[in-house]
């Protein structure tokens, strides 16, 4: 008689013999994936809930002393403590005269407040407004007038109060801003002077400035130019403490509270770059309780009783799947508020001190983790990397590092704001390097001919656009029909599908390799060249430090490439570009050889998700004698570059 073993062994065998019989080779169909998930979670249908309803229902199934929330090691919130923050939240909400298909806008720093008055305002049937903390006050007033948001809570730091305040002499529907103390959920700030706006209202009090007070020169002009916007009136009626919200609102009162409501819109994020017009992405309650049950029960590792540590933005969808969708996982996550330019080498101390199991985090991040004097790692089981491409050759070198010291493998994964953030990931078995992982166990995606409905064969190596369908998906953007039929298609299959501009392959089992942003690809002499790839070469070598390559118009050959890179310390800048050149030349098609080196201290990264800022450096006129030396091939900027990581 056979063993259970063999007989295990066997029915395995079967089954994957009758997959592969029944093969008609287009992912949309087979789903090669979804043998590397859960048996027990496919079928598993998605929740009809709102997401409050969900998030609750969820973390019902923990035991009551669950930590789910965590403020700096400070202050800890379970289930019952988040649901009491919630419930004051809507009163004080109600009060202001928020109602059902309201939208508040927020601008804000990593606080608890974000999380509590997003579920509350979902529960109320109202939409959250997420805003990135820097942005310009037209942006501000333009993301502002677009979802007509009367109110427009933000973080009690000096430039978010100084660009919200300039919108209140804009042209806008809005009321009331209300700033919020960064401290404000640990207890002691109670006893704490709000010294902010004691420092406004001493300057907007004041007829004249002395200008012989002992003040810090930059906070003086700084201060001087906020008199010049603000006026009394704006002070006393449309600016306000939070102190003075909870005192005028958190009130006894009759709420009304929603069920359902699964396609209603219930977060608008924002995508389109730092310039131009912004795309607010409406995001359901289906698209994020789909993005939250995927999570859980998708083959990635987001389990009970993790911790994680989250020092990402509260502006963008990634957002939401680092806090509420963890939370709904079971993990407990860690919150650190301050995470601009002078925090992000502290890093690894952040790491070290609260010691999480997962990390949410990106190339930048998982650098300085690496290159850190952190010597155990142990307890780091699941570092994913999203948000920007991890080129393979730091994805190997990253690895090799973290795991001598203890730590899993990195776990790439992607998505988009247009499908809640997150769509696929490398499961935790088994991870392929270089790839962005298989797909969510409720998501589809599929590789189509650029901006068609014709797919791709998988497992051919056929590169093509990756496209994304399923309940995670976007209901369009606000206000914004063309962008829309633009980006979400309806294919000749019925579905709905998100072309993303992002061009890639799909092997035989499933994962997904990004080839690049079609933004990142230029024609030479009739070839596609992906800069993406040539960056991977050029990392490849080991010769460089850093780099991004970008296109450079050119009056012969249209389009160039060239390449920003960043030396290995005590290198020599001529010896290190000849190699690379040699290795170029031996290596690759001529077309890959790059028209100019410009040789940079620091390269720049976006503020909020630390991806390269490839779009500043395709600005920059590297041809300009006044700014840059010239020298060959070579090109150095005449002036040192400010470190912008």
């Amino acid at each position: 008689m056979k063993g259970n073993e063999s007989m295990k062994e066997e029915k395995i065998e079967l089954e994957k013999e009758e997959r592969e019989s029944n093969l008609t080779g287009y992912a949309s169909i087979d789903r090669p994936w979804m043998k590397y998930h859960n048996d027990d979670y496919k079928n598993i249908p998605i929740s009809n809930d709102n997401f409050y309803d969900y998030f609750m229902n969820q973390t019902y199934m923990y035991p009551k002393d669950t930590v789910l929330l965590d403020y700096l090691g400070k202050r800890q919130f379970t289930r019952s403590d988040i649901e009491k923050e919630v419930s004051k939240h809507i009163k004080m909400l109600t009060n202001l005269g928020v109602k059902a298909g309201d939208i508040v806008s927020f601008m804000m720093l990593n606080t608890p407040e974000v999380i509590f008055m997003f579920l509350a305002l979902n529960k109320m049937g109202a939409i959250a407004n997420l805003i990135k903390y820097d942005e310009s006050p037209d942006r501000i007033n333009y993301m502002l007038n677009l979802t007509n948001s009367r109110y427009f809570f933000i973080s009690e730091s000096d430039v978010m109060i100084s660009n919200a305040s300039k919108v209140l002499n804009m042209d806008n529907s809005l009321e009331k801003i209300i700033k919020i103390p960064v401290m404000e959920s640990l207890e002691e700030s109670k006893f704490k002077k709000e010294e902010i706006e004691k420092k406004i209202l001493d300057i907007v009090y004041t007829t004249l400035l002395d200008e012989d007070l002992e003040r810090d020169n930059k906070e003086f002009l700084k201060l001087k130019e906020l008199q010049q916007e603000l006026s009394y009136e704006n002070i006393n009626n449309k600016i306000i403490s939070y102190s003075v919200y909870k005192e005028n609102y958190l009130k006894p009162t009759p709420v009304h509270l929603l069920r359902g409501g699964s396609d209603r819109t219930t977060l608008i994020v924002y995508t389109g770059g730092s310039t131009g017009k912004a795309k607010g992405v409406e995001l359901t309650n289906k698209s994020l309780v789909a993005m939250a049950h995927g999570e859980k029960y998708s083959n990635y590792g987001y389990t009970y009783p993790k911790k994680s540590l989250n020092v990402l933005y509260p502006s963008i969808a990634y957002y939401l799947n680092a806090t509420c969708g963890l939370m709904i996982c079971g993990l407990t996550v860690t919150l650190i508020p301050y995470f601009d330019a002078p925090d992000i080498p502290k890093y690894p101390m952040y790491v070290e001190e609260y010691k999480p199991h997962f990390i949410f985090s990106g190339p930048i991040l998982l650098q300085l983790l690496a290159m850190s004097n952190v010597k155990d790692l142990s307890y780091l089981l699941n570092p994913i990397s999203g948000g920007d491409k991890l080129d393979v050759s730091n994805e190997i070198m990253y690895n090799n590092i973290l795991t001598e010291r203890g730590a899993k493998s990195i776990q790439q994964g992607y998505g988009t704001s247009e499908v809640a953030a997150i769509a696929t990931c490398n499961p935790m078995e088994p991870k392929k390097v270089g790839s962005i992982g298989i797909p969510m166990i409720n998501v589809d995606i599929a590789i189509f001919e650029y901006q068609t409905d014709k797919e791709l064969p998988y497992g051919k190596d056929l590169e093509g656009e990756i496209c994304i369908s399923g309940p995670t998906v976007m209901k369009g953007y606000l206000n914004n029909p063309l962008a829309t039929k633009n980006t979400l298609m309806k294919h000749s299959d019925g579905k709905y599908w998100v072309h993303t501009d992002d061009m890639g392959v799909m092997d035989s089992d499933g994962y997904i390799y990004h080839r690049g942003r079609l933004k990142r690809m230029l024609t030479r002499s009739g070839n596609k060249l992906w800069l993406t790839d040539l960056d991977e070469k050029v990392m490849g070598t080991g010769l460089v430090a850093s780099c991004c390559s970008v296109k450079l118009d050119d009056i012969n050959e249209r389009e160039v490439p060239v390449v920003h890179v960043v030396l290995n310390e005590g290198e020599d800048e001529f010896e290190v570009i000849s190699k690379l050149d040699s290795y170029i030349k031996e290596n690759c098609p001529p077309f890959y050889l790059p028209k100019y080196y410009i040789i940079k201290e620091y390269l720049p990264y976006t503020k909020v998700n630390k991806k390269l800022d490839f779009k500043s450096l395709e600005k920059e006129n590297i041809l300009d004698e006044d700014e840059f030396i010239i020298n060959g091939k070579i090109i150095k900027p005449r002036n040192k570059i400010k470190k912008l990581i």
